[in-house]
């Protein structure tokens, strides 16, 4: 991860990038849980900027889509063991498995640099696949 890419893209961390952590985080199953991981990340403060909802310019508004929403972390795991299904409640958190990851989710609206954490497992089955 590109530290300029992150912080320009507006994401608000006090983090290095790119965060790898232990696999013991896709083995989570409860929202608390998974919000006291963030705020120990010192990335909590990424979710809570997502959490704001703004009104969308133009004509979109009047077509059923008055609303826009930030996207914030990317949470990458080699295995889901719950954590999907913890972290869904999350404003604007997505989980996926390595072999899911695409250019949409690492760059919504074609704009580089979204928060992605890794876990440990993740980055070796992406090292291997790259093989």
């Amino acid at each position: 991860g590109n530290l300029e890419l992150v912080k320009k893209r507006g994401h608000q961390f006090n983090a290095q990038v790119p965060l790898v952590v232990i696999d013991e985080l896709s083995a989570l199953t409860r929202t608390k849980d998974v919000k006291s991981f963030m705020e120990a990340a010192l990335v909590w403060d990424d979710i809570l900027r997502a959490k704001v909802k703004t009104i969308r310019a133009g004509k979109g508004k009047l077509r059923g889509r008055k609303y826009k929403r930030a996207k914030s972390i990317l949470i990458v795991t080699g295995e889901d063991k719950g954590l999907a299904r913890a972290a869904r409640n999350l404003a604007g958190v997505d989980v996926i498995t390595q072999d899911q990851i695409n250019t949409e989710l690492l760059a919504p609206g074609t704009f580089p640099g979204r928060l992605t954490i890794y876990t440990e497992s993740a980055i070796a089955k992406l090292e291997e696949a790259m093989k």
